[in-house]
């Protein structure tokens, strides 16, 4: 990972000398670590959608990380690995039926952890965004887009848009609640690679955000995933 985008890391474990050993070993290696030391993730929920992988601990003292799991899985869709002492397992079965992708137990060598994480990001960037025919319609609970007059409709506010912003707004909509990335935002709807410096999209994005969200009574909302890309999420 080192030389590349560094890796965006939620860890919440309660040991502080395990937790420790875990940031700084992660660091050491291309990570960017935030770490809560129990299961409340007041102060970083509008960043959750942001992290590659959470790391979690599932004996907290404030909560369970099975409640975390089954709070954030529907709406975070990066890599979500419990690390735990529990061995049995009814627990290891428990956590993978929640959503979680990984579930490694406690003693492990810190490159082991690495390796669990590295393959976990592997299988996570093998799946594409979909990519739907700009010509059909998409409709949803109070949010219609119509491919023909370039409009979006929310709760019956028309949103005349761009072809550019449309474009954008279609591909973000068509992946509801996952995230699409710079590369294929550029791909699909600039139709040019994205070099890492350009920041064409970043400004059509940021012009459509500011429209969309402002709509009345929008139960849809466009969030930025720092330093991946963009996702449309249903906030209520």
């Amino acid at each position: 990972m080192a030389g590349a985008t560094l890796t965006n890391i939620l860890l919440i474990e309660d040991d502080h000398k395990l937790g420790l050993k875990i940031k700084r070993y992660l660091e050491k290696n291309g990570c960017q670590v935030d770490w809560l030391r129990g299961g409340s993730l007041i102060g970083v929920e509008s960043k959750v959608s942001g992290f590659d992988v959470i790391l979690c601990d599932i004996d907290l003292p404030d909560m369970s990380g099975f409640d975390i799991c089954a709070q954030w899985r529907d709406q975070y869709t990066g890599a979500f690995i419990f690390i735990t002492a529990f061995t049995d397992g009814e627990r290891q079965i428990a956590g993978l039926d929640l959503g979680a992708d990984d579930y490694i137990v406690k003693p492990f060598a810190p490159d082991v952890l690495l390796a669990r994480i590295k393959a976990n990001l592997r299988r996570a960037s093998s799946s594409k965004p979909e990519v739907r025919d700009a010509t059909t319609p998409i409709t949803l609970e109070g949010y219609t887009l119509d491919p023909k007059t370039s409009q979006a409709n929310v709760k019956g506010h028309v949103l005349p848009l761009t072809r550019q912003e449309f474009s954008i707004l279609y591909i973000l909509t068509a992946n509801l609640n996952h995230k699409v990335t710079r590369d294929a935002i550029y791909q699909v709807v600039l139709n040019k690679e994205y070099d890492g410096f350009d920041r064409t999209a970043d400004v059509y994005v940021s012009k459509l955000r500011k429209k969309f969200n402002a709509i009345p009574e929008n139960e849809y909302q466009i969030d930025t995933v720092w330093g991946k890309g963009y996702v449309l999420n249903r906030i209520i």
